[in-house]
């Protein structure tokens, strides 16, 4: 029995498959974590997210930024011109796989692995448990009757930069926002939504796991994608970082992951 974890997926259904092949990959004793963005940008969105929902209880997929762009289109929101999404919304059972893919979690935490995955990243402010709580209030809002408007509000939405006080409505969509959009934050949580690639030019900022003191540091390892820019990242203590831009002519990863924050890199393919 096995787990293994999968960088960005965005409709390469090919490579996915290819990787999985090389690994021999058992749906009836092994697991697949997949980091999110699933669709969007490569040619097969809708092959990939019928195959993922097949293996049932078998694939654990966390929500990623492109993910939720899908449940946008599908609420009936506005279209980028860079979107590979029509295969999925015209499908005959799109509103099959849209239910699917609402009840897919914003962060998924293994105790005994003592592994958590998030598409984007933490706040260096939020314990695990204050992480897993502001999760579940997304993960509501998505499986309730009010996802429509919900998902609506993510499309050009002009995200605060600090975690917003209880009583203020941006404060979900700014606790979206970490979890599916995060590169670089300060030590105190002033985040910069503005980099996508390159490095930043406030001295202040760092990737948002290379704070030292990060609350959550002592109590989880976190494996995520999001950063293709920065490739694979397996030299930090805290984390694994599998988005490798494989939807960019790059390479899709998977690594395999071990108890206590250990993992190896199995196989990777274009």
């Amino acid at each position: 029995m096995a787990v293994y974890a999968v960088g960005d997926i965005q409709g390469c259904y090919n490579s996915l498959k290819k990787l999985l092949k090389k690994v021999k990959f058992d749906a009836s004793s092994d697991t697949l974590w997949c980091v999110g963005d699933l669709v969007n940008r490569g040619p097969d969105s809708l092959k990939t997210l019928r195959f993922l929902k097949s293996l049932g209880d078998s694939c654990i997929c966390v929500l990623g930024n492109h993910d939720l762009h899908l449940l946008e289109l599908a609420a009936g929101g506005l279209k980028y011109r860079r979107d590979s999404l029509e295969d999925v919304l015209d499908a005959e059972d799109c509103d099959e796989l849209i239910q699917w893919l609402r009840f897919r979690p914003i962060l998924y935490h293994d105790e005994t692995m003592q592994w958590t995955m998030v598409h984007a990243g933490l706040h260096p402010n939020w314990s695990l448990k204050k992480a897993r709580k502001r999760a579940r209030k997304i993960e509501a809002q998505l499986q309730g009757n009010e996802w429509k408007e919900f998902c609506r509000q993510l499309h050009h939405v002009k995200f605060p930069i600090r975690e917003p006080k209880k009583a203020d409505p941006t404060r979900l969509l700014f606790a979206t926002a970490v979890f599916t959009r995060t590169r670089y934050c300060t030590s105190d949580g002033l985040f910069n939504w503005d980099v996508r690639t390159g490095e930043s030019s406030n001295y202040r900022d760092r990737a948002w796991y290379a704070h030292k003191r990060a609350k959550w540091h002592k109590q989880t390892h976190v494996v995520y994608g999001h950063w293709a820019a920065k490739g694979l990242v397996k030299d930090q203590a805290h984390v694994l970082g599998l988005d490798t831009g494989c939807v960019w002519g790059n390479r899709m990863t998977l690594a395999k992951l071990k108890k206590c924050g250990g993992f190896k890199i199995v196989a990777q393919v274009k």
